[in-house]
């Protein structure tokens, strides 16, 4: 038996995460069409019966495809108190979506929310199941002590890279305000706040690190490994970083 993590998208335009046990299947947000994540399940080898769906946030690209994929596959959805009249509005009356402040439990899986500093209510997430961790976390202006806590011994990890500064910066087709947004507490993690975040996991026991939620305008996946790769160098870690891409899958990624 293993824990098994792939990204359908991650990115500025769409997010989506495949997880699953033997016995069970998790996919975190539904922010691409109902039809792709249907076709990447398959391609997975995954069932589309008995999906179990946890939200994020309310933003729309984690949650664009949430109503259709509700209409189709009939997930059970869970989110986050804050969150959840957002999504019921979305859904407009569904009757599987589960609201929870704590940790739970979703067949073999515990399930360990933890809620991370974004401009809406947001949590990452940590899976547990037979000795084995994921955890996912984007969407994060910042990493607290909780968060990092939250996440340690983790034996896979996908975290935010979402932009380099300079780059960022550079940008014309940004107004500065939003500039400030992306780089404030409440907007999106850099690639070299991320690479910091990525020693600490890999100190405590990473061995797989998927950078996630790549910006298409202000970063490129070249520069975000580097970053991340540079800063296990300089401590002398090492460990294995793949980047979720916006259009198209990753690589399985299993835990035995």
């Amino acid at each position: 038996m293993g824990l098994k993590i792939c990204s359908i998208a991650s990115g500025s335009s769409g997010n989506c995460i495949y997880l699953a046990s033997d016995t069970t299947t998790v996919v975190i947000d539904a922010g691409v069409s109902c039809k792709r994540i249907k076709q990447s399940l398959l391609a997975i080898g995954a069932s589309c019966n008995e999906v179990n769906l946890l939200v994020t946030h309310s933003h729309s690209d984690h949650v664009c495809g949430l109503k259709m994929m509700c209409k189709s596959l009939s997930p059970t959805v869970y989110a986050h108190y804050l969150t959840s009249p957002r999504i019921s509005l979305l859904l407009d009356g569904y009757n599987n979506l589960r609201e929870f402040s704590g940790d739970f439990y979703i067949g073999d899986m515990t399930i360990s929310p933890f809620k991370v500093s974004h401009d809406v209510p947001c949590v990452g997430y940590s899976v547990y199941q037979g000795g084995r961790k994921i955890s996912v976390v984007t969407d994060v202006g910042a990493l607290t002590a909780d968060n990092m806590r939250a996440i340690q011994g983790s034996n896979v990890v996908l975290i935010e890279s979402n932009h380099d500064e300079k780059m960022l910066m550079a940008n014309t087709r940004y107004p500065m305000e939003l500039k400030r947004r992306i780089l404030s507490d409440r907007g999106h993690l850099s690639n070299a706040a991320c690479a910091q975040a990525v020693v600490k996991c890999v100190k405590s026991g990473a061995k797989q690190i998927i950078l996630g939620h790549l910006s298409m305008e202000n970063n490129t996946p070249e520069l975000a490994c580097a970053a991340s790769y540079s800063a296990l160098k300089s401590e002398g870690l090492s460990a294995n970083i793949c980047v979720a891409l916006q259009d198209k899958m990753s690589e399985l990624i299993e835990v035995n």
